[in-house]
């Protein structure tokens, strides 16, 4: 492995733990780098899951030492979407790598759709679910689990959504919540992945190296979003928006981006 290789992850970890911590769909550019590195398309959506453990596991630290939330508060919901991400690894690791490719693409295809389908945000009063609303809401989590544990790449949209719309979280506590949640469906999806075998142990590698980036990433946005708070966050999350909307529509090739920088 080349320093400017080592480089390039680190770097590019830093802006993808820096979009993460605060929005979501920063793995976007994660799996681009991935497939740019010669790792196969289910590779990449295995290597993936290491830097969003860690980064997920270190933002959720900074976050609860903050009391931004408490985790006896949020683990209903996180058991479902646990749940759903045990499904949906190993669905990702029983059918073919042709299909799996197929499903990939069409999935960040409609991804376009969700991300210019935006709730306009507004300041809500956070609920507490009654047992019947838990109930009907269940199946939610267990299907944003389902889709992180099958592909990762989009679901911090996913949990936000959910987060801000059902439970009424501010955007703060939403971001926070967001990656304990992710964190503890991570450590299922890459205990299947792992086990499953199939991925070169230097391509782990690489998502180790990769994920340091991110960590610092995360440190980064934690700072920043104390300071500026949800106003800064939404920017952010307008950014991603775009960023990830000129990818999937061919305007920003990634992949090429990163080809000419490695090779």
């Amino acid at each position: 492995m080349s320093l400017l290789t080592v480089t390039i992850l680190i770097l590019t970890g830093v802006l993808v733990g820096f979009i993460n911590t605060l929005s979501a769909g920063g793995t976007i550019v994660s799996i681009a780098l991935y497939l740019a590195l010669g790792i196969s398309p289910q590779g990449a959506n295995a290597v993936n899951r290491v830097g969003v453990l860690l980064q997920d596991a270190f933002g959720s630290a900074l976050f609860l030492k903050q009391g931004i939330f408490k985790v006896k508060q949020v683990l209903p919901y996180c058991f479902p979407v646990m749940a759903g991400a045990l499904l949906g690894s190993l669905t990702a690791v029983s059918i073919s790598e042709k299909v799996f490719s197929f499903c990939l693409g069409a999935i960040l295809l409609v991804m376009i759709v969700f991300l210019f389908v935006q709730e306009k945000q507004s300041v809500k009063e956070e609920k507490h679910l009654s047992l019947k609303q838990y109930l009907i809401y269940f199946p939610v989590f267990v299907g944003i689990g389902f889709y992180g544990g099958f592909v990762q790449a989009g679901t911090g949209f996913l949990i936000i959504a959910a987060l801000s719309m059902i439970l009424g979280y501010d955007m703060i506590k939403t971001a926070a919540v967001k990656l304990f949640i992710m964190f503890l469906y991570t450590v299922v999806a890459i205990t299947v992945f792992f086990a499953k075998g199939g991925v070169e142990v230097n391509y782990w590698l690489f998502g180790l190296i990769h994920s340091l980036g991110m960590i610092i990433g995360t440190w980064i946005a934690d700072k920043y979003a104390l300071k500026k708070g949800e106003k800064f966050i939404r920017w952010v999350i307008i950014f991603v928006i775009l960023l990830t909307a000129l990818n999937l529509f061919g305007i920003m090739d990634l992949q090429k981006i990163f080809k000419n920088l490695v090779l």
